[in-house]
């Protein structure tokens, strides 16, 4: 039986694990739509975090992602369960955080409300740098990915 901390919404680990994931092709249509500069979408499926969004960032540019989505309450359980660190998990998983998108810093707002009116949860997740590598904060401390 799933014994998660959202065990109210499944009966069974198969159930909290095949949950339909979200189809972002509406999301990244209104944002097309609008006119929002749109540089860069990363998909994070397998490879998790760091590796997916490092595929979109030009070379020699990084990334600091100090405001991810937290990870799902399966995610966090399968973890304690099976002893996965955290720098394993986002490396891995997307751990809550289907799509990462990459635009310019002042259009940044204007991209999460087109999302919210779109019915898609988003946030500013962090900023690039001029350091090579992706370096996520998250509640498990900095993980860094060369």
């Amino acid at each position: 039986a799933y014994d998660g901390p959202d065990a109210d919404q499944y009966a069974t680990w198969g159930e909290a694990l095949l949950a339909p994931s979200l189809i972002y092709a509406p999301a990244l249509t209104a944002v097309l739509d609008a006119g929002l500069p749109l540089r860069g979408a990363a998909h994070i499926t397998g490879g998790g975090v760091a590796d997916n969004f490092k595929r979109v960032l030009k070379n020699g540019l990084g990334a600091v992602l100090d405001n991810l989505f937290a990870p799902l309450p399966a995610m966090q359980r399968l973890c304690e369960i099976g002893g996965i660190a955290p720098e394993t998990a986002y490396l891995y998983w997307n751990m809550g955080n289907g799509m990462l998108l990459v635009t310019a810093p002042e259009a940044a707002e204007a991209l999460v409300q087109q999302l919210a009116q779109s019915g898609y949860a988003a946030q500013v997740a962090g900023y690039l740098t001029a350091e090579a590598g992706v370096t996520l904060r998250v509640e498990a401390g900095e993980l860094r990915y060369a």
